[in-house]
């Protein structure tokens, strides 16, 4: 092999996978706010503090729009000192929450990029989606946690879990 067949192997073997290494997280798209909700994000900038009652909380997702997801896909979420993280059934992601009594606002969704099965993929995007278009959440009689997004008729709901159901790295806040 010559030097430069040693070159275009790299190039054609090596490139690749620097590429996709280097962008192997995403970002979802930040919310759009319109004017209806503009005034209303403005009054509740303030970050959810310590005491308040998402802090230092881990979830599973039971439902999604209005299906049982619980036995396809493993998609949990943890609340921690302004964190958001968890699965979202393949990928993990992170980002910013912040609100005050109900309202509920999260920001700058960020993912890691693995390829999975289409139908775990495409639930995991509803999942995301549902997360960035939070407006307001409610605890339900059973304890669980239901979140409501902009963009759909049906809540997320999710199950209570604890710190230790969680997977590992969305744990390590």
């Amino acid at each position: 092999m010559s030097l430069m067949d040693g070159i275009t192997c790299l190039k054609t073997y090596l490139a690749p996978v620097i590429f996709f290494g280097l962008v192997g997280c995403q970002s979802v798209a930040p919310k759009q706010q319109t004017e209806s909700t503009e005034s209303s994000a403005v009054s509740s900038t303030s970050d959810i503090g310590q005491s308040a009652p998402l802090n230092r909380t881990f979830w599973r997702v039971k439902t999604l729009v209005g299906r049982d997801v619980s036995g396809l896909i493993n998609a949990s979420v943890a609340f921690v000192d302004h964190r958001i993280s968890g699965r979202a059934g393949c990928n993990y992601f992170f980002a910013d929450y912040s609100g005050q009594g109900d309202q509920l606002d999260i920001a700058r969704i960020t993912t890691s990029k693995k390829i999975c099965f289409s139908s775990v993929m495409h639930q995991e995007q509803l999942l995301l989606k549902m997360l960035a278009e939070a407006e307001r959440f409610e605890h339900g009689a059973d304890g669980s946690l239901i979140i409501y997004s902009r963009s759909d008729s049906h809540p997320l709901v999710l199950k209570r879990i604890s710190r230790a159901e969680m997977p590992v790295l969305a744990a390590r806040h």
